[in-house]
């Protein structure tokens, strides 16, 4: 019991980081920003993940669970030899319907345009097809020795593993883009930002405001934070539109400073 939760817990967080690091590559691209750049923490990337994985977890184990009931009620409500005809009959049809699934998800896999709109179904195929040819296979064949019975598990598990990052992979594209649209459609309710500087940074709408002292002199108001991580702010224009809008990578450091305030506050002059 415990090497199985262990197991299934590392699989769990393999798969949770897998699809927040490949969430925040489609979100940022989206936004024009290389995620190297943004240093992301595993902590970050985790919980990305398990924002964006938590529903879906949720669901599948949900299902497995209901299936799992239902096998455990008809095993011992049914006697024994009405058990091996509904497995025996059951056999052939997991055979067949494994098959079938692993043709379909082959066939995706030569050509995945077409079945764009299907987002995770295909990996989710590619496993319940190995479980299922690998129940058929049990039933058909004899005991296998304890060496090869557990090679035979690992290779299902390793099998039915790579379905599941293949679902994840195919999700978290559709969810870092659907994310990141909703981003861009948010920003205008985002707090307004006014970045001060004591250097000239070259960005739109700059305002020069002389200063005794020399801090600070250049303001540029008009903008929206979406992240700071790794020591880096991005931020973009307020109205900011993928197709002719920049997004903008500044260092955190002493010269920089952020000013917040809510959201259509004009900015204050010098």
């Amino acid at each position: 019991m415990v090497g199985t939760l262990a197991a299934n817990a590392t699989l769990l967080t393999g798969l949770l980081y897998y699809f927040g690091f490949l969430t925040t590559q489609v979100f940022f691209s989206y936004f024009r920003v290389h995620y190297t750049l943004l240093g992301q923490t595993t902590p970050e990337i985790l919980a990305r993940g398990v924002d964006g994985l938590l529903l879906p977890i949720a669901e599948i184990s949900a299902a497995v669970f209901l299936v799992l009931g239902v096998i455990r009620f008809l095993r011992f409500r049914l006697s024994r030899r009405a058990w091996q005809t509904l497995l025996r009959r059951a056999t052939p049809v997991a055979a067949v319907l494994g098959a079938a699934l692993l043709a379909v998800t082959f066939a995706i896999a030569l050509n995945p345009v077409p079945y764009r709109r299907f987002t995770a179904l295909p990996g989710l195929g590619f496993a319940l097809a190995v479980v299922l040819l690998i129940f058929a296979w049990r039933r058909w064949t004899a005991p296998a020795g304890s060496a090869l019975g557990v090679a035979e598990w690992l290779v299902a598990y390793a099998l039915v593993t790579f379905g599941l990052f293949w679902a994840v992979a195919d999700y978290a594209g559709q969810v870092g883009v659907r994310r990141a649209f909703e981003t861009e459609q948010a920003l205008p309710a985002r707090p307004a930002v006014v970045l001060y500087s004591t250097q000239k940074l070259n960005l739109p709408g700059e305002v020069h405001c002389p200063a005794p002292d020399g801090a600070f002199q250049y303001r540029y108001p008009g903008l929206k934070l979406l992240l700071q991580s790794g020591g880096q702010y991005v931020l973009v224009p307020d109205g900011w539109r993928r197709p002719e809008d920049a997004t903008y990578l500044l260092p955190r450091t002493n010269t920089i400073w952020l000013e917040f305030s809510p959201p259509g506050t004009p900015a204050a002059g010098c």
